[in-house]
């Protein structure tokens, strides 16, 4: 499926970007909040439904594997560290204020399949992430274009035996035109949705990259800048 409805390169708005992305077959979590809101109001009639969610309801049990959303229009990496990673979240606040973190975004061609590679670096050793995206899923989607249009990113952070959370926005220093290279590199191809689907191109990218530090490079670096705090919830409103 061809997802650009013509040659010329990404526009500098969301929507656009939107627009010229692939059909969802994996619905965002925005959009599974609002069927829910719908299943419990009458269709024929206007009314208003607000939701609200701790962003680490998100992740559920999925541990050291950032996952990205874009809810309600707010682009976020959420991360849960195991204690295989860290025995906890001491020092780690500090590190990522003074230093911030890397985001390195990267579309591949897999065969008859286009992916975006993101790995995701904090400041430390061996705290590094690697994450393949696919763009027919609508939290990638969602994630990519409201980053895109606010040039920058929420970081929430957790741990399996730690009580508190670390929540940051961060500017996404060279976030656009990182942005239009990964989009541009995968135009034209299909996107894989299902785990089988999947399997193929998630393995030739990692025979690609033994290891997750190969292969980046400056031109895919996105610089997370921390310029204050995050709420800790997500508010979702459905209007009918």
């Amino acid at each position: 499926m061809s997802w650009f409805g013509r040659k010329s390169s990404v526009s500098a708005t969301g929507s656009d970007l939107m627009a010229g992305m692939p059909p969802v077959t994996e619905p965002s979590k925005t959009e599974q909040f609002a069927e829910d809101a719908r299943q419990h109001r009458p269709a024929d009639e206007h009314w208003t439904h607000t939701q609200i969610f701790a962003y680490q309801e998100l992740l559920q049990d999925r541990y050291d594997s950032p996952l990205y959303v874009g809810v309600s229009g707010r682009p976020a990496i959420l991360l849960c560290l195991s204690g295989r990673m860290r025995a906890d979240l001491d020092g780690l606040e500090e590190l990522i204020r003074d230093m911030g973190a890397d985001l390195f975004l990267e579309g591949h061609r897999l065969g008859r399949y286009g992916m975006v590679r993101a790995v995701l670096e904090l400041p430390e050793r061996n705290l590094i992430f690697e994450t393949p995206l696919t763009l027919a899923h609508g939290d990638v989607q969602e994630f990519v274009s409201a980053g895109y249009r606010a040039k920058a990113v929420e970081l929430h952070l957790s741990h399996a035996s730690d009580a508190r959370s670390q929540r940051f926005t961060c500017r996404a220093a060279g976030l656009r035109p990182v942005v239009e290279a990964a989009l541009d590199a995968v135009r034209g191809l299909d996107h894989p949705t299902t785990p089988a689907e999947q399997a193929a191109p998630v393995a030739e990218l990692e025979a690609r990259f033994p290891d997750i530090g190969d292969g980046l490079t400056g031109r895919t670096r996105i610089r997370l800048t921390v310029t204050g705090p995050a709420d800790d919830v997500v508010t979702v409103e459905t209007r009918n």
